[in-house]
């Protein structure tokens, strides 16, 4: 009979506590979207039926590319450059493509401001927080989700591992 370790990792059940599954989530969001249509259209006016999705798909995308890097990638490169397995450089690159997408997206929001304000348009408003709420929770829903990232970091920032050690 093998015997196994079991090495406990504190973080990960803290993580594990509370996990909502990914199609639930994605339900849940889903659900949220919908109720939140409607309410706007009702408030709005059909008008809503463009700004709510428009807000959502921009709020998606903008926080995919902004805030996931920086919230899932800059904790483990820190980890990885502290144990030597990575070198500091990775550290400008993680945080180049951020910076770059955030005056990118600050621009493209200023024009869209200036030509349809955003003020008055609760329902754009409405759609770019849920978009950013759906997207941030993304990543905490599911094992894969951290996995496919994991892959994605070391595919993306390989090149900054020391020649000892390729991956966590």
């Amino acid at each position: 009979m093998k015997c196994r370790v079991v090495k406990h990792n504190r973080e990960r059940d803290l993580l594990d506590m509370g996990r909502v599954s990914k199609p639930v989530m994605q339900a849940l969001i889903g659900i949220l979207f919908c109720v939140l249509l409607g309410v706007m259209v009702k408030v709005q006016g059909w008008f809503a039926l463009l700004w709510l999705p428009l807000g959502f798909a921009i709020g998606l995308f903008a926080t995919a590319q902004i805030a996931l890097p920086i919230m899932l990638g800059l904790p483990r490169a820190i980890r990885l450059v502290s144990r030597g397995a990575m070198r500091p450089g990775v550290y400008a690159r993680l945080l180049t493509v951020p910076i770059l997408w955030l005056v990118a997206v600050s621009g493209m929001l200023f024009l869209v401001g200036f030509f349809w304000p955003s003020e008055g348009n609760d329902a754009f408003n409405i759609g770019t927080g849920l978009g950013i709420f759906a997207i941030l929770v993304s990543p905490l829903s599911s094992k894969k989700s951290r996995s496919d990232f994991r892959e994605d970091f070391d595919r993306s920032y390989g090149q900054f591992y020391t020649k000892f050690e390729r991956s966590d």
